[in-house]
């Protein structure tokens, strides 16, 4: 009973991450909130597999879809029972990974998920090796003789069949029902005029490191730089009057943050986490403990630039 719980929980569990993934527009779409490259990117950072890691930031595509396709048949096969031993391997590997990568920043340990995914496979690994030599055994001593190999097979070849024919329909299934694509970027500093006459959250002559102008940050928008102290960081333009500046790492698990724009938040793209720049960077939603680091910014009032202090 306790292997048919955990058969159930992993399956379950991996056939639902495969389908969230292809069914999720922005998963493989450049710049959209959950884009599968920009997730890898972050991870790399610290993690012990970084180099791995970047190295399939490089085909983002295959890489998203290869992690899809694999959750579905880890998931499709144990709740079938299709070669148990071989694809609780996998999904010990899968969580192993995720483990190094997406939780290896989780302090403390326990708060990511990853590492007791990965124990629960070593356990039904073990369970069901266990129950195979116990098969065995039972089968040896009423001396019955096993199907022959050409039968064992044929059987598992249709089963291994069966397992890819189900995989791509609901990988295909997943992804036919995905929509369209959520806009999520931090558009990079790109040097412009300076605009004069917009005075915003100001000092008469605030002088220091340029950032950009206001009319480079339409309101309701944001750019990314990078600040001396906390390096990667967003500026976001609140309004005609006001902007405000945040480091662009999560306090959950130091992913980069974005920006999306229809619901005007800086947003996780590893785990959720949701931050209000209006409500200096409060947690609105997902796991992060605290609000982002602010970045104090001024805007010159005769130029419209907007310039960290010296």
């Amino acid at each position: 009973m306790s292997l048919r719980v955990l058969r159930a929980f992993l399956g379950i569990t991996f056939l639902y991450a495969g389908i969230q993934k292809l069914s999720d527009p922005n998963f493989l779409h450049a710049g959209s909130r959950d884009f599968i490259g920009t997730q890898l990117q972050a991870f790399a950072k610290g993690s012990p597999i970084g180099g791995i890691l970047r190295g399939l930031s490089q085909v983002p595509m295959v890489t998203g879809i290869g992690i899809a396709l694999a959750e579905l048949a880890i998931g499709i096969a144990t709740l079938l029972g299709i070669a148990p031993l071989l694809f609780a391997l996998g999904g010990f590997l899968v969580n192993l990974a995720l483990t190094l990568s997406a939780s290896w920043h989780v302090h403390p340990y326990f708060l990511g998920s990853d590492s007791i995914y990965a124990v629960a496979w070593v356990a039904y690994f073990l369970g069901v090796a266990e129950a195979g030599r116990r098969a065995r055994r039972a089968q040896a001593s009423r001396r019955t003789a096993p199907p022959s190999g050409e039968v064992v097979g044929r059987r598992e070849m249709l089963r291994g069949g069966l397992l890819a024919g189900v995989t791509l329909f609901v990988g295909g299934i997943s992804s036919a029902l995905a929509g369209s694509p959520t806009r999520f970027t931090i558009t990079p500093r790109a040097a412009g005029p300076a605009t004069s006459g917009i005075t915003g959250t100001a000092n008469p002559a605030a002088s220091g490191t340029p950032i950009a102008t206001l009319s480079q940050v339409p309101v309701g928008d944001a750019i990314g730089f990078s600040d001396p102290g906390v390096g990667p960081a967003a500026l976001v333009r609140l309004s005609e009057e006001s902007v405000v500046a945040y480091s662009r790492v999560c306090t959950h698990a130091g992913c980069l943050v974005g920006y999306d724009p229809s619901s005007r938040l800086l947003v996780c793209p590893c785990h959720g986490a949701e931050f209000d720049p209006a409500r200096q960077g409060a947690v609105v939603a997902g796991p992060a403990p605290s609000p982002l680091t602010p970045v104090h910014v001024e805007v010159d009032r005769s130029t419209g630039q907007v310039v960290l202090p010296s």
